[in-house]
């Protein structure tokens, strides 16, 4: 039979062991693991933007000096009107995107999901981009202008901003914030 004192010091030992692996269990294990649980706390939503087109024009124009170096000013002017092609543009995207988080931890930045989608939903393009959030104080909205570069926008097109929740694990080393600090 076994002493009352045996018995209380056995059962301490094992309680002390079970609160010990409870609190290794439920807390992050690694510096990744510490940054998806931060990472839960951002959000980041579009607060709109602004398509702008430039004709490429710098072929065009050699075309026509080079055509027009030999020509007698008085026969350019006799000639009908010639049938231009439509001309190509480049087309960049401001995008006005509103970032926050609700944590004390910041995070030295955050990488952010943007789709482009067509009118039927899509998605026609997607750019992850990191921005700066080392910053921000908790819960203040910030506005960052990203621009997306030789964009094939169409008219109907729409964008989509998110923090995706959760990464998984296998993708952790696309995120740079992931790799920060660890």
């Amino acid at each position: 039979m076994r002493h009352p004192r045996q018995i209380f010091v056995a059962g301490a030992v094992v309680l002390t062991l079970s609160i010990g692996l409870a609190l290794v269990a439920c807390g992050p294990k690694s510096h990744a693991e510490k940054v998806a649980q931060t990472r839960a706390l951002y959000s980041a939503r579009l607060n709109g933007f602004v398509v702008e087109e430039e004709p490429l024009v710098e072929e065009v124009i050699g075309e026509i000096e080079a055509s027009a170096e030999g020509a007698d000013v008085e026969e350019v002017a006799l000639e009908e009107p010639a049938d231009f092609e439509p001309v190509a543009v480049s087309q960049r995207v401001l995008l006005d995107i509103l970032i926050q988080h609700d944590t004390y931890d910041n995070l030295p930045g955050i990488t952010v999901e943007i789709s482009m989608a067509d009118p039927s939903g899509q998605e026609k393009d997607h750019w992850r981009v990191w921005f700066d959030t080392s910053g921000i104080p908790k819960a203040t909205v910030t506005q960052f202008t990203h621009i997306l570069e030789d964009v094939s926008y169409e008219e109907g097109d729409g964008f989509y901003v998110e923090v995706r929740q959760p990464v998984p694990e296998e993708e952790w080393g696309e995120y740079k914030e992931f790799a920060s600090g660890s």
